[in-house]
């Protein structure tokens, strides 16, 4: 037994020396500091999901500080809690910053590789982001839109008008409509629109799969290939419905410009100056006509505006005082016989105030999406390893006390002296929530524009109060959010016409319009 056991033996020995020999000749990293981990699992068990994990983060930065290295499965991460990092990592470093992690379920099974949110950084990215800032991220462009968006706002003040129950429906109504007609030439009319249709449903499908680069088949690509009819394959069939969904919207937005083109209808747009300067160049590509297709949905397909939308109806039926405080500028400033217009915006200092309370109280996106980083890195003496996730947690970023005293309160005097002078309070949000670096949102000004032109409207001409009981007795909503790539709560509210002769206001801009 023993002449046989030798071999084993011996082979074991060796085993060990090379595993000894490995951990000593391997230099350590000095990681920064973070949760404990798991094998296969890192440091999944510390996270809780009921609320989100910007929460499980925002505590984290209690323990760790505010940049917190963790392990997502085997995948390493770091979780940025603050906006000084945050700037000093993603803005400063940005040409190390920009990349984006393995997105396997929204870029390889649903098909947004296309798309700039989830594209990975190089030239493509840069181009197509060009593409866009282009045409929503340039003052002139912004001017010209103009039309569109107040025709937009008219719109939704009349629809809240005729049918104030379904709010939401037409917060949505007014995204959509100023979106699609500046990226695809043609007005909204109906939101059963086939090609709304499909873009909604590709829309809702991607923000209930949760946060892009942190699903399960992210970190385990092979799952993609796992049969559809094998249990727990239900991520796959809902996958391959969205993706033909994307599919359908590209399809039908291209297909309708080119014929509007061919025709000579429908109105200059984003797609359509695209495509004609794609004929006009000799290197034309399949990639390059992708992209187009990508760029709309790029534009086209955010949710965040409308996510900010009700969060403002909501956040006005719970501080009556905010909406009268705002009211009363307006109505001070701008007078009860017009509605406000761009060119009153640095006149309602209060406003624009509420506007940047908005955008901190709820974030569009509690995360942004995930950077990933190019080559290793130090920071603070601590190794950063290349490939890492880089998580920046907006919410977190938010709910800073330093800047942002009991921060679930919903205050627009705080960011009144920021709005002159930025070091009063830190930044102003809108400085952060759209994103850090080459990955902030290129649609951010035409988004803001969006957002101040249909609260700057509905408060001039509603008042939104809360819902009633049985008893006549108003009942305030709670703030009880859904986790989610964009956060959302459903609620009810009451949205009534100010006066009658505002109410008359209403329907004559639309007459006006048509």
């Amino acid at each position: 037994m023993i002449p046989d056991a030798s071999p084993r033996l011996v082979g074991g020995v060796v085993v060990l020396m090379l595993i000894i020999f490995r951990w000593f000749a391997t230099p350590r990293r000095r990681l920064p500091p973070g949760p404990w981990s798991l094998p296969i699992i890192g440091s999944i068990h510390h996270m809780s999901f009921l609320k989100g994990p910007e929460y499980t983060f925002w505590q984290w930065r209690e323990q760790f500080g505010d940049v917190v290295y963790f392990k997502l499965f085997q995948t390493p991460a770091i979780v940025l809690n603050s906006l000084a990092v945050a700037r000093n990592l993603l803005d400063k470093r940005s040409a190390n910053y920009s990349d984006r992690p393995r997105m396997v379920l929204m870029s390889e099974m649903i098909g947004y590789e296309n798309c700039v949110p989830m594209m990975r950084y190089g030239e493509r990215f840069r181009r197509q982001r060009k593409w866009i800032h282009d045409a929503m991220g340039v003052r002139s462009k912004l001017a010209g839109y103009q039309p569109i968006m107040r025709r937009g706002a008219n719109v939704l003040l009349q629809d809240l008008l005729d049918s104030p129950e379904v709010f939401a429906d037409h917060l949505h109504k007014y995204v959509a409509g100023s979106i699609q007609e500046i990226t695809y030439g043609r007005r909204l009319i109906s939101m059963e629109d086939e090609l709304v249709v499909f873009a909604e449903r590709a829309n809702t499908s991607t923000n209930d799969r949760g946060h892009p680069g942190s699903l399960l088949v992210d970190f385990f690509p092979m799952l993609k290939y796992i049969p559809t009819w094998m249990p727990g394959a239900g991520f796959k069939r809902r996958a391959m419905r969205a993706r033909d969904d994307l599919v359908m919207w590209q399809n039908i937005a291209v297909d309708r410009v080119k014929e509007d083109m061919a025709l000579g209808t429908g109105s200059p747009c984003v797609t359509s100056a695209l495509l004609d300067a794609y004929s006009r160049k000799e290197n034309r590509t399949a990639e390059k006509l992708e992209d187009i297709r990508g760029t709309g949905v790029s534009i086209y397909g955010g949710e965040q505006t409308h996510t900010t939308l009700l969060s403002f109806f909501l956040v006005m039926t719970r501080t009556p005082r905010v909406l009268r405080a705002a009211q009363d500028e307006v109505d001070h400033v701008v007078g009860r016989d017009r509605l406000p217009t761009f060119s009153d915006r640095d006149s309602l200092p209060y406003l624009n105030a509420l506007l940047e309370e908005m955008l901190r109280w709820r974030p569009g996106l509690s995360l942004a999406l995930p950077h990933s980083i190019i080559n290793d890195d130090n920071y603070r003496g601590y190794d950063i390893p290349g490939g890492c996730m880089v998580l920046p947690n907006i919410w977190g970023m938010s709910r800073d006390t330093e800047f942002w005293p009991e921060p679930e309160e919903f205050r627009p005097e705080r960011h009144l002296v920021g709005l002159k002078e930025k070091s009063a309070h830190g930044e102003l949000p809108s400085g952060f929530v759209f994103g850090f670096g080459r990955r902030v949102c290129p649609g951010q000004a035409f988004a803001d524009r969006a957002l101040w032109l249909a609260v700057s409207n509905i408060i001039a001409a509603f008042d939104i109060l809360p819902p009633l009981n049985e008893a006549g007795e108003e009942v305030v909503p709670p703030a009880n959010f859904k986790p989610g790539l964009t956060r959302r709560v459903p609620f009810k509210c009451r949205v009534i016409p100010r006066s009658e002769k505002l109410a008359e206001m209403v329907m004559q801009s639309m007459q006006s319009d048509s």
